[in-house]
């Protein structure tokens, strides 16, 4: 609302289509709107800002935020030791080993769900189309999705995260089919927790109350799924499997070896629960 508004200055939204006319109803309190290419956008705009600025007030400001961003590196940096030294997965440590082995040029697709928000302050996804979450209301889509990413950058590495309950939804045999027949080889990471956590959410957030909610039974939550790394045998994919930090990073380079060689690999993580 207008209450929330920042005290000074103005409110700019930039998008390649920043006011959307398929939404009937939409309330963005923009001052001005910049409709093209954002990254040229946020150039342009930054220029301009320079350009009579208070420099000694631009100062302060950036040692103030670069003193809060390395309290933040320092605090993800911390987070991400302590679980690659745990004994057991949890997607911190998935994230931080991705991360040390991953190739700079490599993309990072998305269909966890539940897991992305924890992981991706983790990743590296520093460079522009480094970054594609798939789902955007709608499950089943992960490795379609990511084949066209790799159609599109066919000489850059190009990684699939994606949850049991959501892998699950996809059309697997015939994604790996088209994986195979047009040479498009991914790695598709399996984050195996054997639960289809945003049912359980949902059951709690949209029948506050109800009887999942009180008795805390969840129908269709906890997922018996198959040997997930077996799933490409039919295509002569690569697969592994991972419990520990120690096996992570020995499949992981294996399957890394296995794409660079155009071969499709399946890496089925088991995280904590």
């Amino acid at each position: 609302p207008p209450s929330n508004r920042p005290g000074k200055g103005k409110i700019i939204a930039i998008s390649d289509n920043p006011i959307k006319m398929s939404l009937a109803y939409q309330v963005l309190f923009a001052d001005q709107y910049l409709e093209g290419d954002v990254a040229t956008a946020l150039r342009m705009v930054s220029k301009a800002a320079a350009q009579g600025a208070d420099n000694k007030l631009v100062e302060t400001r950036k040692a103030h935020w670069k003193g809060e961003h390395d309290k933040l590196i320092a605090k993800l940096e911390a987070d991400a030791k302590k679980a690659v030294s745990a004994e057991k997965l949890d997607c911190i440590a998935l994230a931080a080993i991705v991360a040390e082995q991953f190739p700079k040029d490599g993309i990072v697709c998305d269909e966890t769900i539940t897991h992305m928000p924890q992981m991706r302050p983790h990743l590296p996804l520093n460079e522009p189309q480094s970054f594609f979450r798939v789902t955007g209301g709608a499950l089943g889509q992960g490795i379609g999705a990511t084949l066209g990413v790799k159609l599109g950058a066919k000489d850059r590495p190009v990684m699939l995260f994606i949850g049991d309950g959501s892998f699950l939804y996809n059309p697997i045999i015939q994604a790996f089919g088209a994986s195979k027949q047009y040479n498009l080889p991914l790695l598709v990471i399996v984050c195996n927790n054997q639960k289809y956590e945003a049912m359980r959410k949902g059951h709690v957030l949209y029948y506050e109350g109800g009887v999942s909610d009180t008795t805390k039974v969840h129908y269709g939550v906890y997922i018996d799924g198959p040997e997930y790394e077996k799933l490409g045998v039919h295509f002569d994919f690569f697969g592994a499997k991972a419990g520990t930090p120690g096996e992570l990073r020995k499949a992981l380079k294996e399957c890394l070896a296995e794409v660079k060689k155009g071969r499709t690999a399946v890496l089925n993580v088991a995280l904590v629960k």
